[in-house]
């Protein structure tokens, strides 16, 4: 059940659902990420492929059982063409600060997102050939 579904039942008259709450919790990190790439039509190898990271490492990063860093998790955002939204979500779940404007390198992932830049184009604006 999506938190907005949640929401408006709790705003239509009627007795509070506690099972609802206690049978939806909020939704992890890996979770929501798995979703993404799903939504996208994409697969995990796909999006480790494009992240041109090993093999291990972009599993473990996706399957949740390697912590993510901030930067390889705004590639991936990137590679999924999330909105500014969606990646602010994950960032949350993650435990990584949000995108901040007056943060140049978070201005440029701003800019890249909303002018719908190419993966590598996006890349290389933000961090330099040297990131991939």
């Amino acid at each position: 059940m999506q938190t907005s579904d949640i929401e408006e039942k709790l705003n239509t008259p009627g007795d509070f659902d506690k099972e609802m709450i206690e049978n939806n919790p909020p939704s992890e990190f890996t979770e929501v990420l798995n979703r993404y790439i799903a939504e996208k039509g994409m697969t995990k190898a796909d999006v480790i492929r494009t992240l041109n990271v090993s093999r291990n490492y972009g599993y473990q990063i996706l399957n949740g059982t390697r912590p993510v860093t901030r930067n390889i998790l705004l590639q991936i955002s990137l590679i999924l063409k999330l909105d500014i939204e969606q990646i602010n979500r994950l960032l949350r779940l993650a435990e990584k600060p949000t995108l901040y404007v007056r943060n140049l390198v978070d201005a440029r992932v701003f800019y890249a997102v909303k002018h719908n830049m190419k993966y590598l184009d996006a890349v290389d604006f933000i961090w330099g050939k040297s990131v991939v």
